[in-house]
């Protein structure tokens, strides 16, 4: 095998790490929410069944935005504390930088050296940079695991395992977002997060899952709630 073909082989998986790491397969009563600058968005998902689930991608090019999934069907759950969920936002935004400059280093850096065939050298201080954005964000995990709601253990746990494979470092974000997830019903979560106006396309998703689910099992009591819900969500 040539070193072209090495280096080829490297850079894709780096790009599939990532986006394998990325991914979210939603059942159908889940939605996300993701936060782009101040303004939050939801979606149910994409259309695209794996093993009876809605592949969901987030942008590849906002490693660093918050995505919390939750289900609309469980009415059981504790409500969510949204000053918690404030302060676990704040927290998150801590790891914005160095995500987002590991990104740059492993998908934009390391492809560009590999293909004019950088000097060993720089690529060995690419390497060190690469280590060094993984250890920053070790140590963030370390000093803000009580707001993380992580153990000493967790957190060592996590670390290293993104000392593993850095190219899951990048989705660090989205890794403590999934580990927390949303709490209570995620139809009230979108109310509040959307605002009032931003909430029909969501509602439209829901439906189409609804009316699936409720073909199937149309005199369950839970799903019949979940259509009452969704009146107030559209």
């Amino acid at each position: 095998m040539s070193p072209q073909t090495l280096q080829l082989l490297l850079v894709l998986g780096v790009f599939a790490f990532y986006l394998h790491d990325s991914a979210l397969l939603l059942h159908y009563d889940e939605i996300v929410l993701t936060r782009r600058g101040r303004r939050w968005f939801a979606s149910a998902g994409s259309q695209t069944r794996l093993g009876g689930r809605y592949l969901y991608l987030p942008d590849p090019l906002r490693p660093a935005a918050p995505l919390f999934r939750g289900g609309w069907l469980d009415t059981g759950k504790p409500a969510e504390h949204w000053a918690g969920f404030d302060h676990y936002l704040i927290a998150l935004s801590r790891f914005a930088a160095p995500c987002r400059l590991l990104w740059w280093l492993l998908l934009v850096a390391l492809p560009l050296m590999l293909w004019r065939t950088a000097h060993p050298t720089a690529m060995l201080a690419l390497a060190g940079a690469i280590y060094a954005s993984v250890l920053w964000i070790g140590l963030r995990l370390w000093r803000l695991r009580r707001v993380l709601e992580l153990s000493g253990r967790q957190a060592l746990g996590l670390a290293f395992e993104l000392l593993c494979c850095p190219p899951h470092a990048i989705n660090t974000v989205r890794r403590l977002c999934e580990r927390r997830g949303l709490r209570g019903e995620a139809m009230a979560a979108a109310r509040r997060l959307l605002g009032a106006g931003h909430t029909a396309a969501l509602a439209g998703e829901i439906g189409e899952r609804l009316d699936l689910a409720l073909d199937f099992r149309g005199d369950d009591p839970s799903l019949l709630d979940a259509r009452r819900r969704l009146e107030r969500l559209r």
